[in-house]
């Protein structure tokens, strides 16, 4: 198995997250270190505004009084237990100083009897930030293994591979824990030329990480000996085959996938499909490279004929862009698919033709389109050499 080692600022095009949150209300639900900061500082941003209205407008010290009461829990929301007990304390003294009891501020009307409860409340918060302090830690260590998980058995890939230049983007589906999906990708040098697959596991999240790990293991494994695409389709569909040894008729699993073999010249491109949409041969336009369909890998029982192997001619700096079904059935508010051939030649028509530029123009043609995913979704293209790209 060869591979070109990533440099740092060479890799190109490796993008977990593929729809970035543009208001700041998903950038705050997404964890954005500095919208999480402003939500942070929320409660003490409104109590900066609202307590000094109190002293100004007496209409206003109602509200105000609400605001101050409330900041142990405003504050236990959206941060620690450290900061809610802070809030307490506060509160617990602005009270304290209030008119009716040592009456050092002439707002709020509070007296000694309203301590207790206040430092209660406060307590209490201070208690349910620490439990929901616990819980975050808990689903972040869990997020960190499902990632770990996830980086094993897709690492990034190199800007490289055996001569060709290689970006792609990966996401899983907006349901899956973590960044575990059932999408996976590999591009390997062999000394049978460039091999490459995408596939898609049927399901999401955990119950597909097995499955999914197997099929890589074997690609990695069989590509470097397998001497066509057609004995390496097999390989896969037996090792489906095996993953479904002893389960249940609803418990078995599938997977699309297509193959593609490029020859160590560059001249040829071979491709197989089972049950996966065809990848695009981009020259001066993108054109499908359609071969005849199979079933799934794992339901070749319901095949009618013999895989058949699409061979296609290579030209220099000819691209292959190889996709899963999440990103061409990703759909807008007008319920439409994403044009990926149209797009894909509305930019070749404006001289793009660099893998990592073009994903990220797809990239924002995806997320200024509205459109929405649906399943996960993985993007791989691959460019022969011999061109210059820009």
């Amino acid at each position: 198995m060869k591979r070109t080692k990533p440099a740092g600022a060479d890799m190109q095009g490796y993008f977990r997250s593929y729809v970035q949150p543009k208001n700041i209300l998903s950038r705050m639900a997404a964890g954005q270190s500095g919208s999480v900061l402003v939500l942070r500082l929320m409660p003490y941003i409104l109590i900066a505004v609202t307590f000094p209205i109190a002293f100004i407008d007496d209409t206003a010290a109602e509200y105000a009084d609400f605001t101050v009461v409330l900041l142990p829990a405003f504050t236990a929301l959206v941060n620690g237990p450290i900061a809610t007990a802070a809030s307490t304390l506060l509160v617990v003294a602005v009270i304290s100083a209030g008119e009716d009891a040592l009456g050092l501020l002439p707002y709020p009307e509070s007296s000694w009897s309203d301590v207790p409860p206040v430092a209660i409340v406060g307590i209490l918060c201070t208690a349910l930030a620490w439990v929901r302090n616990r819980m975050v830690v808990r689903l972040l260590e869990m997020t960190l293994v499902a990632e770990a998980v996830q980086t094993a058995i897709l690492p990034e890939l190199p800007a490289h591979v055996g001569g060709a230049r290689v970006a792609v983007a990966y996401r899983t589906h907006k349901g899956s824990p973590g960044l575990v999906g059932g999408d996976f990708y590999e591009v390997l040098e062999t000394d049978l030329g460039l091999r490459a697959v995408v596939g898609d596991v049927q399901g999401h999240g955990l119950t597909t990480v097995h499955l999914t790990e197997a099929l890589l293991g074997t690609f990695r494994e069989r590509s470097l000996d397998d001497p066509d695409l057609y004995t390496l389709a097999a390989r896969m569909e037996r090792r489906v085959r095996m993953h479904n040894r002893g389960r249940g008729e609803w418990e078995q699993s599938f997977a699309t996938a297509v193959f593609v073999e490029i020859t160590p010249r560059f001249d040829t491109i071979r491709v197989v499909l089972c049950g996966h949409p065809a990848p695009l041969l981009v020259r001066g336009s993108a054109q499908p490279l359609s071969a005849r369909p199979m079933p799934p890998l794992g339901l070749a029982d319901f095949a009618l004929q013999r895989t058949q192997v699409r061979e296609a001619t290579l030209m220099p700096g000819d691209l292959i862009v190889m996709f899963s079904d999440g990103f061409i059935e990703g759909r807008n508010a007008a319920g439409e698919t994403f044009p990926v051939i149209e797009r894909i030649n509305a930019h070749i028509s404006s001289g793009i033709r660099d893998p990592d530029r073009l994903h990220r123009k797809l990239k924002a043609d995806f997320q200024g389109g509205g459109y929405k995913r649906t399943d996960d979704l993985t993007v791989l293209i691959i460019q022969a050499p011999g061109a210059t790209s820009r």
